[in-house]
């Protein structure tokens, strides 16, 4: 059962997006895989600038296309996100700061729309079972910054509604995705 259904118009249909899949090592097992393969590289610079990226991820410090930067990545470039770093949408096993890997969020509040009383006003969204949704904590894929619909007030309330339909999906595909560009 879908919680939430929306499929727009005009737009591609078929755009796929899978979810992250990073693996999550430590520092030190990363510096110590990354100097047997890189000899030559400063182990303690190396180990200086992860830490760096990572204190920078944990004050909110985004790419400049507003996802979370790739701490692994923006060590040797730069904060930036995985995608504009590598030119892929999503990881493929590739390995991100186990601190730095988001968990599951839970979406619903512990607010059920039973629990209003009958003569209350019942504000918000809620899912197929009752609970409310937190709309604030909807994640956004990396294909929503390259869509003409991206931050339009207008669209919002349909974007929010397509990415929480899809939370728990494998891949992210949105029918009224239109590339900014105007490239299908």
């Amino acid at each position: 059962m879908r919680d939430l259904e929306f499929v727009g118009n005009g737009g591609s249909s078929g755009i796929k997006l899978k979810k992250m899949s990073f693996i999550p090592i430590t520092i030190n097992e990363y510096v110590k895989k990354h100097i047997e393969i890189n000899p030559s590289e400063n182990e303690k610079d190396l180990r200086d600038r992860l830490n760096n990226a990572l204190s920078d991820y944990q004050k909110g410090i985004k790419c400049n296309c507003g996802n979370d930067i790739w701490v692994i990545g923006s060590a040797s470039i730069g904060n930036n996100c995985f995608s504009c770093i590598t030119g892929e949408s999503q990881p493929n096993q590739d390995f991100e700061i186990g601190s730095a890997i988001r968990k599951e969020v839970n979406l619903e509040s512990t607010k059920n729309i039973d629990e209003y009383k009958e003569d209350s006003q019942i504000n918000g969204f809620y899912d197929d079972d009752g609970s409310q949704i937190n709309m604030d904590l909807i994640s956004k894929p990396s294909l929503c910054a390259s869509c003409i619909k991206n931050d339009n007030p207008n669209e919002e309330l349909f974007c929010n509604m397509t990415r929480y339909d899809q939370k728990n999906d494998d891949e992210f595909k949105c029918y009224a995705y239109i590339n900014i560009n105007g490239e299908e």
